[in-house]
């Protein structure tokens, strides 16, 4: 039993360390246009996935623009998009094929 305890705390500290570091590679423009967004990220991917009927598989905050946004990977029959969201307003600004993988 308590080797079944220590086991699950390792786990448990792995996964708290991954999260760690994932939010230290972070750079400031991500951190400043995360800090601009008026969405979630979740949101995001609700948006994404509604507009173009797929499911999402990876997404992230884009800091090239003007205005946030985020990007939002999606797959859907057997291909993926790459679609837009303002991160102001939700709003899908843009969808590409993403053929480049």
């Amino acid at each position: 039993m308590v080797l079944h305890s220590r086991k699950a705390n390792l786990i448990g500290l792995g996964a708290a360390l991954m999260l760690t570091a994932g939010l230290a590679s972070a750079d400031s423009e991500d951190l400043r246009a995360m800090a601009k967004a008026k969405i979630t990220l979740i949101e995001a991917i609700e948006s994404a996935e509604s507009s173009e009927g797929g499911k999402a598989f990876e997404a992230g905050i884009d800091d090239d623009s003007f205005q946030p946004e985020f990007e939002v990977s999606i797959s859907r029959d057997g291909r993926i998009y790459d679609v837009r969201v303002n991160a102001e307003t939700g709003d899908v600004i843009g969808v590409r094929e993403d053929k480049d993988d």
